[in-house]
Parts: C-alpha cells; structure tokens; sequence
C-alpha cells in the first residue's frame, strides 16, 4: 500500500463493517491528507482499538511503504519500529520492537516482542505476544505473556507473568 486513497479505503471499509461512531466516521471521510487521517486516529485511537476496527485495518496498514510510511511517520504515527513518541503500532515486526519515551504502543501481530521503557504505555489483547516492561512503563494486557521490572505497572489478565523488583501487577477478571 503506498497512497493516502488506499489508506482512507481500508479505513472505510472497517468502518463500515463494524459500524463505527458518527463522529469519528464523519472525521475520517473528511480527512483530506495522511496528516489529517493519522490526526484522526489519534484523537479516536481508543474507540478503534476497542471496536476492533484496528484487526481489520493493521493486517492491511502493515503493508504500508513509501511516501504514506514518510507521511505517517511525519504524522507521529510508527508501524512495527522502535519510538519514543507518537502513537506505535505492533503488527507483523521481524523483530523485537522497543517503546520509549511517553509513546502507545498496541500490539497486534501474534510472535510479537516489544521492551517498553521510560514512560511508555502498552495495550495487547493478542496471544502469542511477549511484553517486558522495565522504568516507569504501564501496560493494560488481555493475553500474552508479561515480563515486569523496575517500578513498572501492568494491569489485566495475561497469560503468564513473572514480576521482579518493585514492579506492580493488578488482576482484572473482565476487561
């Protein structure tokens, strides 16, 4: 996928298969540019992370080279690569992928590794993924399995921890 019409196309597209909020549809159709699209990502991140739009869209988005990787990138928006800002997405990585700073890292991609570190905040809902967070880093965790240094915070239900340090791990039964 290399343009900005392939992008909003897929992102229509899950939209509409998942019959998303007014607002944020209308946002999106509105979106002229990879700039605007990723603003609006961003300021509806959550509502597509939880609607499970972002399944639909990440096993396409992975794909995405060229001009629109360059655009995202511009935008604060990373696709399987190391950061330390923005909004990260974790989909297919050939490689462990490190979070930094204050970025969101969501993870997708089933043989993922990400360290987050810093103040860095990690969201995964996919098996098969391993996080390890070390510094100040938090991560809210439906599956995977979750390694946790330092003075860091995890909360939800993984499939395996191991805590060390004076990490703290809070139990959810239902997320």
């Amino acid at each position: 996928m290399e343009s900005f019409e392939e992008l909003k196309e897929i992102c229509r597209a899950a939209c509409h298969e998942r019959h998303a909020c007014q607002d944020g549809f209308a946002a999106m159709l509105m979106a002229d540019n990879t700039a605007d699209l990723m603003h609006v990502w961003r300021r509806w991140w959550q509502d597509i992370y939880v609607s499970k739009y972002a399944d639909i869209m990440t096993a396409q988005i992975a794909t995405a080279t060229g001009r629109l990787r360059v655009e995202m990138r511009q935008s604060d928006v990373f696709i399987n690569e190391d950061t330390e800002r923005g909004l990260l997405i974790v989909c297919k990585p050939e490689r462990p992928i490190t979070v930094g700073g204050r970025a969101r890292c969501y993870v997708f991609g089933s043989g993922a590794e990400v360290v987050a570190t810093d103040h860095a905040q990690v969201f995964c809902r996919t098996k098969g993924v391993r996080i390890t967070l070390r510094g100040y880093a938090t991560a809210k965790v439906e599956a995977g399995d979750c390694e946790i240094y330092d003075r860091s915070f995890l909360k939800g239900k993984p499939d395996s921890i191991a805590i060390h340090d004076q990490a703290i791990f809070e139990e959810i039964d239902e997320m």
